[in-house]
């Protein structure tokens, strides 16, 4: 949005690489004897097997809140990424401006739009994705993955530390793709047509092709997919105004040669490409305190066409091997990700610089560009049943090498009455060159005493080291300014979990897991304007959680509950000292909640679900630096959040089967910033969603009607100018959930 992408600029241009607006998107997979298998969201017999542990296990005994969305049947229901699904996660919250540009949040861990590195951990099957490092708008750099060739979403709640390493903090977000067949020849094409309230029209097509090249020794799987979502925001500029300008096309493919070298030896190559292109945000210009539109309904006044392209390849090499008394997994990665952007600074630096030159009309277009190049491996080993049956053991090595650029290669003056282009001195040239390399070792065992009780305990080593090079000219900054900063730091994580089986249906456990966000070297101000430290150091939180997961005997009914208690101390915050913007520590937080989700299938056919939660995050102390006091709320986290959900299988005849569903979805009020920032209050939503399909052998055929009552909705707002305000007329940039939208899809499986 306006405000947010002007923010972003601000932050490079005075001392911090972009944490707004940078996206990404991505895929890869997990496959033994023992790979995850999971079921459908109707599903009324099947176990869901996770990977949430780094082994395959049933989903109700990992001792550990983890969420799972079923893939299998997303796009037959419209649900193409996370706004769509993320009322379906207990726990999880979001902000996004633009398709591909999403910070997801877990129960409350998060200081608002603008945080540095992104709270939540990313995976695609064994490979890390994303960025840790602060200077590439790790926040958002989100992987928004098309579901076309996925298999199911695991979503891990609580500090992730001890398993995953460094950032996920708040949690792990976890894409499990469709696994090859060594034995079947087959493959899946579909194709559909979405239509938006007050916008346009979208379409998708998809195909998935699995080969054996020799059986049950060599496969060749290979998906494709392009989609076009339709757009609903209008451009109303006199001059460069257009329709429907948050359109964007999403296209991507992924391709495996699985093989087996031995009996128990088993090598997963992988490739995984997707192409992200919007043509503007998904924001309203709205009144800085009512909220409410300045040009209309779903409109905005850009002076500059707002384009953003993300490119994300993945290349992955996991080798899996059964030796007998243990098991060894090696993983290889290799990420590339480059995100471009045009953004408007008009309101912002348009308007400091046009009374600089007494040019009224002065219009300022932004160029960004940020690339990303990350090199990972991880090698373990687990043995079970080590002892007799007396301990589990796993044991581990990571490592991560990432080289990142963000860039502002010019800031381009123009006249905003005739778009002609000004002939004026260098406004800006910015750029921060960063690397992040980090080394870790882990280990967990779990310790079975007796067949009801055990104890699973862990503890991660991690080191990392970073540096920066930041080199910024141009008027706005005035004599050229380079920079270099260094950073080091260890840091342990660990966890506790007990766990016991109250029968073989129903089971309590324990948790307490700790994690952290790397620190940094700052981008420091000149000392003349303030003294700030060097480097930030890492933030980190411990979470307590006691949960339970049960089912009954006949499967009809089933609860996964927990409770959870998270300190958080030295949080990272972004703050600024006349226009300079750096990292200080400083702070302390606390989330507390509870989450549910309860399955019940009275009759063969008919299910209902329940996902809720509950979570108050707030500071416990004051954060001056963010202009936070104590008892404020962490940014967009509601306090209640969930979805109700039922579904119905109808056998008609033969092999024509029919099904119908819905859901109701509630997300709760939020506020927008700290209170001394002039935060805004979005209110609460309900939305409600239909579906419907009737499938005859291999075809199917499906309907789904998302938010039917055309409900209008903010999820994130920020200023459009330099600075927050709370005056009458200023202009904010407010996103609302996307109108409501009619869509049609078919398949074939062959």
């Amino acid at each position: 949005m306006s405000g947010a992408h002007n923010f972003t600029s601000r932050a490079l241009l005075t001392g911090v690489a972009f944490a707004i607006l940078v996206p990404v998107a991505a895929t890869a997979q997990d496959t033994t004897a023992a790979q995850a298998t999971p079921a459908s969201d109707t599903s009324e017999t099947a176990d869901i097997v996770v990977t949430a542990q780094k082994r395959s296990e049933r989903l109700r005994d990992v001792p550990a809140s983890v969420s799972v969305v079923t893939a299998t049947d997303l796009t037959k229901q419209g649900v193409v990424q996370f706004s769509d699904y993320a009322t379906r996660v207990p726990g999880l919250s979001l902000t996004s401006v633009r398709t591909g540009q999403t910070q997801v949040t877990l129960r409350g861990i998060t200081t608002g739009a603008a945080q540095s590195a992104s709270s939540t951990g990313y995976y695609v099957d064994e490979a890390p994705i994303g960025s840790v490092n602060a200077y590439t708008g790790g926040s958002t750099t989100t992987p928004d993955l098309d579901p076309s060739d996925l298999a199911q979403i695991e979503v891990l709640k609580g500090p992730q530390g001890t398993l995953y390493g460094a950032g996920a903090v708040g949690g792990l977000l976890k894409f499990v793709t469709a696994s090859p067949s060594f034995t079947e020849l087959g493959g899946r094409v579909s194709g559909g047509v979405t239509e938006v309230a007050h916008g346009g029209v979208g379409y998708a097509g998809r195909g998935v092709l699995n080969v054996p090249l020799v059986t049950d020794q060599l496969t060749f799987h290979v998906s494709g997919f392009y989609r076009r979502d339709a757009g609903y925001i209008d451009n109303v500029n006199a001059r460069i105004g257009r329709s429907d300008i948050n359109r964007a096309t999403v296209r991507g493919g992924r391709a495996v040669l699985a093989m087996k070298l031995g009996p128990n030896v088993r090598l997963d190559l992988s490739a995984i490409g997707q192409d992200t292109s919007t043509r503007g945000l998904n924001t309203v210009d709205v009144d800085a305190v009512t909220l409410q539109p300045l040009f209309g309904r779903l409109t905005q006044n850009r002076n500059v066409a707002e384009s953003g392209f993300t490119q994300f390849r993945l290349y992955n090499a996991t080798l899996r091997a059964d030796l007998g008394a243990i098991n060894v997994v090696s993983s290889t990665t290799y990420q590339h990700t480059s995100f471009r952007q045009v953004s408007d600074a008009t309101r912002s630096f348009g308007a400091l610089l046009g009374g600089l030159f007494g040019i009224p009309t002065l219009g300022v277009r932004q160029n960004q560009n940020t690339r990303s190049e990350r090199w990972s491996e991880e090698v373990r080993a687990s043995a079970d049943g080590v002892g007799n049956g007396l301990i589990d053991l796993q044991a581990g090595f990571y490592w991560t090498h990432e080289q990142d650029s963000n860039r502002i290669p010019s800031f381009d003056p123009f006249l905003t009455t005739n778009g002609a282009a000004l002939p004026l001195p260098n406004l800006v040239t910015a750029a921060i060159l960063s690397k992040y390399e980090e080394y870790s070792v882990f280990g967990n065992a779990t310790l079975h005493l007796g067949d009801k009780f055990d104890l699973l305990g862990g503890i991660r080593y991690s080191h990392d080291d970073q540096d920066y090079f930041q080199d910024y000219s141009g008027l706005i900054i005035g004599p050229r300014r380079i920079n270099t900063g260094k950073e080091k730091a260890d840091i342990a994580t660990y966890l506790v979990s007990p766990r016991y089986k109250l029968s073989d249906n129903a089971m309590i456990y324990g948790r307490v897991a700790s994690g952290y966000r790397p620190g940094g070297p700052n981008a420091v101000p000149p000392p003349n304007v303030f003294v700030a430290p060097d480097t930030f150091a890492p933030d980190q939180l411990t979470q307590y959680e006691i949960g339970f997961k049960g089912q009954t005997a006949d499967r009809k009914l089933s609860i996964d509950a927990a409770l959870f208690y998270t300190n958080w101390k030295d949080i990272q915050i972004q703050t600024s000292a006349a226009g300079f913007n750096f990292f200080v520590n400083g702070g302390k937080a606390r989330s507390q909640g509870a989450e549910a989700t309860i399955r019940y299938r009275p009759v063969t056919g008919l299910n209902f679900g329940l996902n809720a939660g509950y979570t108050d995050a707030k500071l416990v102390t004051a954060a001056p630096a963010a202009g936070g006091l104590n008892s404020d709320r962490l940014p967009y986290v509601p306090r209640l959040a969930g979805s109700l959900t039922a579904d119905y299988g109808i056998p008609l005849s033969g092999e024509m089967k029919a099904n119908i569903g819905g859901s109701v979805n509630y997300i709760g009020n939020r506020n927008s910033d700290y209170s001394q920032r002039f935060p805004k209050r979005l209110n609460a939503y309900t939305t409600f969603d239909l579906r419907a399909g009737i499938g005859y052998g291999a075809w199917s055929l499906s309907a789904f009607a998302r938010n039917l009552t055309d409900k209008r909705a903010i999820t994130v707002v920020a200023p459009a100018g330099l600075a927050p305000s709370n005056t009458a007329g200023q202009v904010y940039g407010a996103a609302y959930i996307q109108p409501r939208t009619i869509g049609l899809e078919a398949a074939l499986r062959f």
